[in-house]
């Protein structure tokens, strides 16, 4: 069974001169540390990454947290992870990389829907995934629909 976190990047600003470039909020920052102690008991061994700002300062401070633990994950910034790609090209990715957990660092709706098709195989979202909020999924195979929604948790701030 492998093992999946889908995170959506912390609460960012309203405003920057383009979306991709909008910053984690102060509250983002603290929301994005307190996630970290999720992920301790089995730390990813990859990270995939927005090229986003917001998503890019999530994922260093969660690799900052679980380094402060003794893990270093491979970070690997991927552009056809942001919020309006197709989550099904991901996924027909995640196979060649199961060598341990992987952590995808998104958007919404990319992650929404991409725990959707995983869990149910389909894209009706019955849920918007919170500001750094990690879903753990689990499969054997990665397929639509074949994997279970192991856990879900939200910031405690």
């Amino acid at each position: 069974m492998t093992r999946l976190y889908v995170m959506r990047h912390g609460d960012a600003e309203s405003s920057a001169r383009t979306d991709s470039e909008r910053p984690l909020s102060e509250q983002g920052k603290a929301e994005a540390a307190s996630m970290v102690q999720y992920l301790i008991a089995e730390p990813p061994v990859n990270l995939l990454v927005s090229p986003y700002l917001r998503a890019q300062q999530t994922a260093a401070i969660v690799l900052s947290g679980l380094e402060k633990n003794g893990f270093k994950p491979d970070v690997q910034t991927t552009p056809n992870i942001t919020p309006d790609d197709n989550p099904r090209e991901i996924i027909a990715k995640l196979s060649d990389m199961s060598d341990g957990p992987l952590m995808i660092v998104s958007h919404n709706p990319f992650v929404s829907l991409l725990v959707s098709l995983l869990t149910q195989g389909h894209t009706q979202v019955g849920m918007a995934m919170a500001t750094a909020s990690i879903a753990c999924v689990t499969a054997d195979v990665w397929e639509l629909g074949a994997a279970d929604l192991h856990w879900y948790n939200t910031p405690s701030i």
